[in-house]
Order: structure tokens, then C-alpha cells, then sequence
């Protein structure tokens, strides 16, 4: 019954989506926005209800990359809250690109501890409250188009909480200002970042977090390579793999694991987690009819406080199906929503807009 129940909701997520915008513009015509109406469960927010809007700018040229301002607002029956402003720009014949996030979040959230091996029915319920501003800029100035660096400012004020529950060996809150900046370096092939139809990724990034910025001094390091082939003209193989670590006075929430939408899906962030974390991903993706499609994918990841340990520890993995909704056509923009069996014992949901990697 619960597996019928949870199918169901899936279903009603891809309604939803659906009624974002239902007639093509005409060829010659600009998309100015879409709106998604968000009504679904996950397994870290149970039913949610609230809005997704896509605003579309002109490129400053005939065939550029398209500017892009998403304004996201949710709550949740777990008395979680979410407002988010995402605008992504591209200037100099797109040879830069300028991500932002400004971001405010009341949410409450499971901690199952800290390692590996976490058993889905013992976790604490923590509350946490999140101002977060971001902002990352890559360029290609002065190198060949296939190479790109970046860097990256984070800045972060964070209230955490702990509730009664069934963990009781809990870590330090690491409530207060979590400030950094970082790098990138990368080389990039892929045709565009909305759905990937061929090329490759390979990016190493690292951020650096000090307590003459913030309250807290700790690194990050990530590793993220990706591999798209085209097998038809409606179906495209990804494949992903991704290393991260966390250094230092890492707040717990900060360190290496997946985080349930994109990397593992359909797990509460960092249902497992530790200094160093890997996943590895591959998906079929298939575009069905007008701007429906639909997906198919496998996912495994561990995490360890060692590399040695990392090695060592068993596999967490995850099998999947989603359904894809088009928001722009013509920039490959996609609404998805996916339904996932998790170590072959539990089911997860996650919905999103962009492709999980």
C-alpha cells in the first residue's frame, strides 16, 4: 500500500509540473518565462506545495546562451520553508558565465549519524535556519574553448537546533557564519549544461572556509567528472563520477555525502556521510513526445573518514525511474521528478529542474 501511495504522489508531481505551460511558442518567438506550480513529496519534506518561476532573458547575440532568473518559494507539511533567487548570466560572447543563489531556509532535517552505515530508522530531527549567499564565476578568456577556471564566494549564516531522538551521539551545531572562497579549474566539452548530448566534464574545485571570514576554518575539495555520448537523436548515456572532502572544523552538515536531489537521489542530505564521500551515476535519458520524456538510472556511493576506510566500505546503491516535463525547448530546460529504490530496501522521491548531473 505504501508503494502504491508514494507512485501515486509521483504522479501528481508530474501533473503539476504539466500545467506549467502546455502550448509551444511559435518558432520565431522568445520564451519569456515559465511557471511551475510545485505539489509533491519527498522523503525530506513530505508534501510540499509552492511555486517555481523561470524568467528568460534575450542574449546579447543570435544564438547565445540564454540569461535566466529562477525564483523558487515552498513549504512543507514538516514545517520546512524555502525562498530562493537563482539568476545565471553570460557576458563577453559567453565566454563568462555568473552564477548567484541568495537563499533563505527554515527547514527541519534528519541526522543519522556520522560514517557509512546508518540505519534509516534511528535519526534526530534537527532544525536549522539559513541565510545563504553564493555567487561563482567562470571565464575561458585567454584559453582554448574546451578549458575554464572560476572562483567561487560563499557566505553563510546558520541557527541549528537538536530534537530528542534516536541518535545521541550528536556534533557540535557549528551554529553561526560559515564564510569562504575558492577556485575551479576545468575542461568542458559538453553542447550546453541543461541537457548534455555529448561531451565531458572535468572539474576540480576547491573552497577554502577560515575563521577570520567566519566562525569556522575547514576545506572542501571535489572532483567532478562527467561523460555524455548522443545513442539516437531522442536518447543520450550520461555517466558521473564524484569525489569530495571535507577538512577541519567541518560543520556536519557540510561534510561529504550526497545530497538527495542530484547526487543519490531520494535519500535525505547526507544520509550518509563523513570527510570523504564518492558517488558514481549513469543514466538513460529519452525524449518521448512533444515535451515529455522520461529516464532511467543507477547510482552507488559511499563515504569514509579516511581514504583508506573510504576504500574499504560497502556500497550504498540506488536504482531509478523519473519523468522529464520541457520548460524551454529551446534551451533543453527540463523539469524532472524521480522515484528511486534505495539499497534495495526503501523508496525515495526528489523532484527538480535541471538534470541531476
Amino acid at each position: 500500500m505504501e508503494l502504491l501511495k508514494k507512485i501515486g504522489l509521483l504522479l501528481i508531481v508530474f501533473v503539476a509540473f504539466a500545467v506549467a505551460e502546455t502550448d509551444d511558442a511559435p518558432e520565431d518567438d522568445f520564451q519569456r518565462y515559465s511557471v511551475v506550480p510545485i505539489l509533491g513529496y519527498t522523503e525530506e519534506t513530505e508534501f510540499q506545495i509552492g511555486v517555481m518561476s523561470l524568467f528568460f532573458l534575450r542574449p546579447d547575440e543570435k544564438g547565445g546562451n540564454v540569461p535566466e532568473i529562477g525564483l523558487t518559494a515552498y513549504g512543507s507539511t514538516r514545517g520546512q520553508l524555502q525562498v530562493a533567487l537563482e539568476p545565471y548570466y553570460y557576458m563577453f560572447h559567453d565566454q563568462i558565465s555568473i552564477w548567484g543563489l541568495l537563499k533563505y531556509q527554515d527547514w527541519v532535517a534528519g541526522y543519522y549519524g556520522r560514517g557509512n552505515d546508518p540505519d534509516i530508522d534511528v535519526f534526530t530531527n534537527f532544525n536549522r535556519k539559513k541565510f545563504q549567499y553564493g555567487t561563482r564565476i567562470e571565464s575561458r578568456i585567454g584559453l582554448p574553448t574546451f578549458l575554464k577556471y572560476g572562483v567561487e564566494v560563499h557566505a553563510e549564516y546558520t541557527e541549528i537546533d537538536f530534537e530528542e531522538g534516536g541518535v545521541t551521539d550528536l556534533p557540535d551545531d557549528h551554529s553561526g557564519w560559515r564564510n569562504g572562497a575558492g577556485y575551479l579549474v576545468g575542461l568542458d566539452t559538453r553542447d550546453n549544461i541543461n541537457w548534455t548530448r555529448h561531451g565531458y566534464l572535468v572539474q576540480w574545485q576547491q573552497m577554502f572556509y577560515s575563521d577570520r571570514l567566519g566562525d569556522y576554518t575547514f576545506d572542501v575539495e571535489m572532483l567532478d567528472m562527467r561523460g555524455y555520448s548522443t545513442v539516437t537523436s531522442t536518447t543520450t548515456m550520461a555517466l558521473g563520477f564524484l569525489w569530495q572532502r571535507a577538512d577541519g572544523d567541518v560543520p556536519f552538515d557540510m561534510l561529504a555525502g550526497p545530497d538527495g536531489i542530484c547526487r543519490f537521489r531520494g535519500v535525505e542530505s547526507l544520509y550518509f556521510g563523513d570527510n570523504q564521500a564518492v558517488i558514481m551515476q549513469a543514466e538513460v535519458r529519452q525524449l518521448i513526445w512533444w515535451r515529455l520524456g522520461s529516464h532511467l538510472f543507477f547510482e552507488g556511493g559511499k563515504a569514509g573518514r579516511y581514504f583508506s576506510e573510504l576504500v574499504r566500505n560497502d556500497w550504498h546503491r540506488s536504482v531509478g525511474v523519473g519523468a522529464l516535463l520541457g520548460l524551454n525547448l529551446k534551451q533543453n530546460l527540463f523539469a524532472r521528478a524521480d522515484f528511486s529504490w534505495v539499497d534495495f530496501d526503501h523508496l525515495g522521491l526528489s523532484f527538480y529542474v535541471r538534470q541531476a548531473f
